[in-house]
């Protein structure tokens, strides 16, 4: 079964969130989205897939949406990409640049 992975070059950070469920991969989006402001990255990609679930369930993809919809998520960005696989959101640099990559399980 896949798990979340994620991928920090320094200057922006890939989360992607297969294997999550629901409620873990929003927890996994903002302790990321967090560390990722909080580190001066500039970019913040959330890979959620297509999102297709048996029995109408929610679905990460739905989730992640509907936050960026509700505006509980576009706050943190001067600019948001939407794709049919993944969101990019583009962050505000107001931190200085720690290089301290961030890890999985600082997020996890």
């Amino acid at each position: 079964m896949p798990q979340p992975q994620l991928d920090d070059d320094g200057t922006s950070v890939t989360l992607d969130l297969h294997g999550a469920t629901v409620d873990e991969a929003v927890a996994l989006t903002y302790r990321t989205l967090r560390l990722a402001e909080d580190r001066g990255r500039t970019q913040l990609k959330l890979i959620h897939g297509s999102s297709t679930s048996q029995g109408g369930g929610r679905t990460i993809k739905h989730e992640l949406h509907k936050l960026l919809d509700d505006g509980d998520l576009g706050t943190h960005a001067t600019n948001v990409m939407r794709s049919r696989n993944h969101i990019v959101l583009s962050l505000d640099l107001t931190a200085a640049t720690d290089p301290t990559p961030i890890r999985l399980d600082e997020v996890w």
